[in-house]
């Protein structure tokens, strides 16, 4: 899939190499943008932008590499803020994960993390994003920055995990967190019935169809499977475009809408055949 590079991705990124290039003087040896981008679904002034960037095996071992990169994720703060000012709201974040230039075309659950950054939380150890799904929307759409289009870069998702570790993940945080929902009282605001709905109705595309697609087709699929909650899928679908929330479902409701919603989702998704 043939994917542009929106010209905020463009300045937000270059911005933040800028800074990658001033802290860590030679390190990042290649960069490519994934997410919403490689799935063609970046929306101006809402989303986030998901990097994965390789550092040279020569920073290995060096006590200064963590702070760094703690450096380079709050060199993005002035940007940010700017940007809130001017009402676009916390939007265009590099949200980054770090690996080895050695290790970029191992398996990818076999490669070992050195650090990620996703909004204000910074992982000195780790990277939830150096999995079979990150892996895939690079592959078929993701946009090199530096070190060479994407095709040589040797990525091994491991296309034969990418549905096994699709329902690890349903089972190991949304289905979790369904339950969690349902516990609670209170309001759930429309950004919170977002992630609850159309999180599971991705996993389920994937788990039926073997591809990764964007959370607004996603929602908008669930629609169609699941049309006895498309009330509150209209919330979440409404909250992803940036529109008031429709009339008919009650926000008084939304808690427990949510999580029928969610729980018919995710009991769809552990019966799809494999």
């Amino acid at each position: 899939m043939e994917v542009a590079l929106p010209d905020e991705v463009r300045r937000a990124s270059q911005s933040y190499l800028d800074a990658a290039d001033r802290l860590l003087p030679g390190a990042i040896t290649s960069v490519a943008v994934g997410g919403s981008v490689a799935l063609g679904a970046y929306r101006p002034k809402a989303s986030d932008i998901d990097l994965i960037a390789t550092l040279d095996d020569a920073w290995r071992g060096r006590s200064g590499l963590i702070p760094r990169l703690r450096a380079l994720h709050l060199s993005q703060l002035p940007r940010l803020l700017g940007r809130a000012v001017r009402g676009m709201g916390i939007s265009a974040c590099c949200n980054t994960s770090f690996v080895w230039t050695s290790e970029i075309s191992r398996p990818v659950t076999q490669i070992e993390p050195i650090a990620s950054h996703v909004g204000e939380l910074f992982n000195p150890r780790g990277a939830f994003d150096v999995n079979p799904v990150i892996w895939h929307e690079l592959q078929h759409g993701g946009i090199a920055l530096r070190g060479g289009d994407i095709s040589t870069w040797g990525l091994d998702p491991e296309s034969d995990e990418l549905l096994a570790w699709t329902l690890n993940n349903l089972l190991g945080y949304w289905k979790p967190l369904m339950l969690r929902t349902e516990r609670r009282r209170g309001a759930l605001g429309a950004g919170r019935v977002q992630w609850r709905l159309l999180g599971p109705a991705r996993m389920h595309a994937t788990l039926a169809t073997g591809d990764v697609i964007s959370k607004q087709e996603a929602g908008e699929r669930a629609l169609t499977l699941f049309p006895h909650h498309a009330p509150i899928l209209g919330v979440a679908l409404a909250h992803l475009r940036g529109e008031d929330a429709p009339d008919a479902a009650p926000r008084s409701e939304w808690r427990r809408l949510t999580v029928a919603c969610m729980r018919e989702i995710i009991s769809e998704s552990e019966q799809l055949p494999r």
